[in-house]
């Protein structure tokens, strides 16, 4: 789906990553990025409004890193890099003839008593590339050389779902899903229910949080309730949540959360677009124990109709006409249909460098969709999990929920240790 590049919602999504080592030259990780140009179709197409007609995906053949790779050098010592990211969050994205994503180098961060480090945060339109191309561009800049994914796309081509494929790659349609699919639609018409702390305007300013477990404690976690990592996020997610109503005073009550899933084949790992389907998720808040949150949310999550879910979303997608198939995903995408996304991401890359630098931590960063006012990504890679928040200052309670979300963990756990005395 495309959304409009400009105004307070830019949707600009992507990633930040530390390196331990000296920080490059701009010119330098100009040159790196120019190097691995042809293997990352995102990087080089622009979206163009047409008038009268659907938006664009267009080539840009000659394009200037100098444009789009930027240096912050920071002045003031920081306690946490994840910090940082606040500097260049709601910059622009390069605009007009250029494709709209940036690259930013940031340094100067440290006291000067530990080893040397750097930030890099990727931002790049969201109708342009999805969490699974995120990924892609990750691996492709900072891993040994894989083999090309090119985008199938010609220049000037409509920006828009996937192009038709053969039923075999697109998947069957599952019945038992389709139910599912038209609920959310229709639920998208009735709103998302009570939570006037989500209700409010946005005012267009975008602030970050950051919270960090270690993934050990994560798997244990989820080996112990029989569960995976996401259901257990979504479990202290809707923990942490219930804390916000009552400290907002409110009476908690059942969230309605989008959940993207990715629609993805292997042969689209670096494709230009957003081939994602949403699902309503419903976050228990207003249970008060830990353990029916779970039951609740495993129900919901069960790998069966996940499964289902992607594969008919797919199906439907590429076989239906065009007009129906957006009109779905937006309908999807609605504030009115939920009032939070969120999503989890399992980084795998083989050991990521820059040069003799080494990428040691990292984090998801999404963006709220027009008329919501937060987004969570929990980001797994090596030994942590790192859950960034994304909010509208309106929703100031946004800036509590990593230390909120921690603490529903740390009642999970401790249903684990009643259930084993």
């Amino acid at each position: 789906m495309f959304q409009q590049i400009s105004g307070a919602h830019q949707l600009a999504v992507g990633w930040a990553v530390r390196f331990r080592g000296e920080p490059p030259s701009p010119d330098t990780l100009r040159r790196h990025v120019r190097a691995r140009l042809a293997d990352l179709p995102t990087l080089t197409h622009r979206v163009e409004e047409v008038p009268g007609s659907r938006p664009r995906f267009v080539s840009v053949p000659e394009l200037d890193p100098r444009e789009h790779v930027r240096e912050l050098l920071m002045t003031d010592p920081r306690e946490r890099w994840q910090s940082c990211i606040q500097e260049v969050l709601t910059r622009p994205l390069p605009a007009g003839h250029r494709p709209p994503w940036d690259l930013w180098l940031i340094h100067g961060y440290g006291d000067g008593s530990g080893p040397p480090e750097y930030v890099l945060v990727f931002r790049i339109h969201h109708a342009l590339e999805d969490g699974a191309g995120h990924h892609y561009v990750l691996r492709t800049l900072f891993t040994p050389r894989i083999a090309p994914q090119r985008s199938r796309r010609v220049p000037d081509t409509p920006a828009r779902t996937p192009a038709p494929a053969p039923v075999e790659s697109g998947g069957r349609v599952s019945f038992r899903a389709v139910p599912g699919i038209a609920g959310d639609v229709a639920r998208s018409l009735r709103g998302s229910g009570s939570w006037a702390v989500l209700r409010r305007p946005p005012t267009g300013k975008l602030a970050t949080a950051v919270g960090t477990a270690a993934t050990r404690r994560l798997l244990a976690l989820s080996r112990a309730l029989d569960t995976d990592i996401s259901v257990v996020f979504l479990t202290a997610l809707a923990g942490a949540m219930r804390a916000v109503a009552v400290a907002e005073d409110e009476r908690p009550a059942p969230l309605a959360l989008l959940w993207p899933l990715t629609v993805r084949t292997g042969d689209e790992r670096g494709a230009v677009g957003n081939y994602l389907t949403m699902v309503r998720l419903r976050l228990p808040c207003a249970e008060p124990h830990p353990s029916r949150r779970l039951a609740s949310l495993s129900r919901q999550l069960e790998a069966g109709r996940v499964e289902r879910r992607m594969r008919t979303s797919r199906a439907l997608m590429r076989r239906a006409p065009l007009p129906m198939s957006l009109g779905t995903l937006r309908l999807l995408m609605r504030p009115r249909h939920a009032s939070l996304t969120g999503t989890y991401f399992p980084a795998a890359l083989p050991q990521p460098a820059l040069g003799e630098a080494r990428l040691d931590g990292a984090l998801g960063l999404g963006a709220p969709l027009p008329g919501q006012l937060c987004h969570l990504t929990l980001l797994r890679y090596r030994s942590e999990c790192t859950l960034s928040v994304v909010h509208d200052t309106a929703f100031a309670r946004g800036a509590d929920l990593p230390e909120l979300w921690l603490a529903a963990l740390a009642e999970l756990e401790a249903v684990v240790r009643d259930a084993r005395e």
